[in-house]
């Protein structure tokens, strides 16, 4: 039974459980990895968003909120294990509310998605992910319906599929997952037929992994002869030794907390292959920034205090990007976990904000 129905301007969204009841779904990737995705469906939708998550997290993790006591800047308690992912005034409702459907997949190597070797937080080449999420949003739109009419992406019938109209896609990626949406766009832009086909009419990185501020920048001599090839070589001689590293959340330590409640988390650090492929992944971004498609909107929400992903290499990524639209928002006294801490409520505003002028002017192209 449905236990709540909320309505918007005429759009449905229809909640069950605590996280909001998404349909699952999965597919084996191009290396026979099992990838499992989330779907939380609005009907008539006006367009989709794909969410990418971080390094050792998951959707529903990144972008749900959590069943938790915040007792203090320092300090959360655990309310109860079972329904840890809370949809109710979530990134995900608001979205939903707004009538976007919304779609996440574990990326291999976390959640409930296999890794590679079998291993959890491992990856062979990290351009991987980015093709999980190109294959992913083609399985999208090569599906009509997902489930009963009620909850399908476009309420046609199957006759008129071939002749639909794609819904627009907007891609946002969180910490490493701002790295592989841009990365994203760099392999369409390399493919460039591809490109239409998805559909993809803006991208937006938070707190994205472009640099690190420990390590010189990607695009430097010292990282390019030093770091990559040292870390290549370690990466081969021991690929699946584990590295160690703490969370050094400073502003809000409470985030600590929360991503050692949850229970589908895997408690094991990321292997030395993972390490050399993150740090390669950021000097091909940079490497390749001509290849981002121009006609694609980015937008860059980056807090100049991240304790993680450098602002500063944002920043410097931002001004020699030549694209036809970017912005670049920047954030006062938050840390990294854009989503979670303090002050979420107006980036997601932002965010929306920004769709809101994108689809207008999707709209004014038209006429």
């Amino acid at each position: 039974m449905v236990e709540n129905e909320l309505y918007d301007e005429g759009i449905e969204v229809r909640t069950r459980r605590s996280d909001g009841t998404p349909r699952r779904d999965s597919f084996f990737n191009k290396d026979g990895l099992l990838i499992r995705a989330y779907g939380w469906l609005v009907k008539n939708a006006i367009g989709i968003i794909i969410l990418i998550h971080g390094i050792k997290a998951h959707t529903r993790l990144a972008f749900l909120r959590h069943n938790v006591e915040i007792v203090s800047n320092d300090k959360a308690i655990l309310k109860d294990k079972d329904n840890y992912y809370l949809y109710n005034d979530s990134w995900i409702e608001h979205f939903n509310k707004k009538g976007y459907s919304v779609y996440g997949l574990d990326l291999q190597g976390h959640g409930l998605s296999d890794g590679w070797e079998n291993l959890s937080f491992n990856i062979k080449n990290f351009d991987d992910f980015a093709y999980d999420v190109i294959h992913y949003i083609s399985k999208i739109h090569d599906t009509p319906e997902l489930g009963d009419k009620r909850d399908c992406i476009i309420p046609r019938s199957s006759s008129d599929v071939g002749n639909r109209d794609l819904l627009p896609v907007y891609i946002i990626g969180l910490s490493m997952g701002g790295n592989i949406a841009l990365r994203t766009l760099q392999i369409l832009g390399k493919l460039n037929d591809r490109k239409t086909r998805l559909n993809i009419k803006g991208c937006i990185s938070l707190s994205g992994m472009i640099s690190i501020e420990q390590l010189p920048s990607p695009n430097s001599y010292t990282y390019k002869s030093f770091f990559l090839p040292i870390s290549k070589f370690v990466a081969n001689c021991v690929p699946t030794l584990r590295l160690i590293s703490k969370y050094p959340y400073k502003i809000h330590p409470y985030i600590k907390d929360i991503i050692n409640f949850d229970k589908i988390r895997s408690n094991k650090e990321i292997t030395c292959r993972f390490g050399y492929e993150l740090l390669r992944a950021m000097y091909n971004l940079d490497k390749d920034m001509e290849h981002i498609p121009k006609d694609i909107p980015i937008l860059f929400v980056h807090s100049k205090d991240d304790c993680l992903c450098y602002y500063g290499g944002a920043v410097s990524f931002y001004n020699r990007l030549d694209v036809d639209k970017k912005e670049l928002h920047t954030v006062e006294n938050m840390d990294h976990m854009l989503v979670w801490e303090p002050g979420n409520e107006e980036i997601l505003k932002k965010i929306v904000q920004w769709l809101t002028s994108l689809s207008a002017g999707m709209e004014t192209s038209k006429v």
